[in-house]
């Protein structure tokens, strides 16, 4: 989700078991608006973190259905610069990963999600954009994969192994 769909969950916004949420809306310094591309869309939660939302929503978010899932002391939405630095970073910075931000968290989502062969589709949908921009945007191939790509489209050409022609105490080094 963007920063601003996910502050603007209201409680009438998740199935009661957690595993759906209802995008309707999104919020930017308190301004409500509706998402990005102007249409309400659904995403999966996963179920470990299903349950960490409907655990959440027990215990900290009151019961009325207009009630935001992740409000402040006034009951308004968090700033999303107070999520970051007070909630997320807060998180992160013991464990040397202070640099993150919503932009890095989009992109591991994405790139993750490729790694792991989820349809490039589906992964955008579920962050709510086009999927070329999930595609060219936010995921990020890893040298591994761009690896075992080179050696696929050398072994396609040559049909056999390529040998080293370097002398053997150069190859160990390359």
């Amino acid at each position: 989700m963007q920063p601003g769909e996910l502050l603007a969950i209201q409680r009438e916004h998740v199935r009661p078991d957690g595993s759906v949420i209802e995008i309707r809306q999104r919020v930017y310094r308190g301004k409500f608006a509706a998402p990005k591309n102007g249409l309400v869309r659904t995403i999966a939660v996963p179920p470990s973190t299903a349950s960490f939302l409907r655990d959440w929503m027990v215990k900290a978010v009151d019961q009325c259905p207009k009630t935001y899932v992740f409000a402040g002391e006034t009951g308004q939405p968090l700033w999303r610069s107070s999520l970051l630095e007070d909630h997320i970073k807060a998180k992160l910075e013991p464990i040397g990963l202070g640099w993150v931000n919503f932009q890095v968290l989009r992109r591991t989502h994405a790139s993750l999600g490729h790694r792991a062969k989820v349809d490039p589709k589906v992964s955008a949908d579920q962050r709510g954009h086009g999927i070329g921009v999930a595609l060219d945007v936010y995921t990020k191939s890893s040298m591994k994969d761009r690896a075992t790509a080179a050696k696929q489209l050398e072994d396609s050409v040559f049909r056999k192994p390529v040998r080293s022609v370097l002398p053997a105490g150069l190859r160990k080094a390359a």
